[in-house]
């Protein structure tokens, strides 16, 4: 099991499903699009993931809230955001250990 701190959540904005599905295929990160985005189904969410791999859950949680607080304004812009998108636009986020996104960036710079 990875130390809660090992783990880290991102936004990386807007996408249809198609390149959602593109993401999920060049990546080891754990990606879900959301629409509406709401903090409970990004908690539901992440938990599955932390249950799957053997995350601490609750560290993974407090750390979900932390990022939905301190970023609150942003993710107002995103709601606000995904109800003028058409309707097959999701917001993805991503999780991931520490060293997933280390591989992820290090095949992005290899890109």
């Amino acid at each position: 099991m990875e130390p809660w701190f090992l783990m880290f959540l991102h936004f990386f904005g807007f996408a249809d499903s198609l390149r959602l599905f593109e993401l999920e295929q060049n990546t080891d990160l754990y990606l879900r699009g959301f629409r509406p985005l709401q903090l409970d189904a990004l908690l539901q969410w992440s938990q599955r993931v932390a249950g799957q791999q053997h995350w601490d859950r609750e560290a993974l949680q407090q750390q979900v809230m932390q990022v939905w607080m301190e970023r609150a304004d942003q993710i107002a812009r995103w709601q606000a955001g995904l109800r003028r998108l058409p309707d097959d636009q999701l917001l993805v986020a991503a999780l991931g250990s520490h060293g997933d996104w280390r591989r992820h960036w290090e095949r992005m710079l290899r890109a």
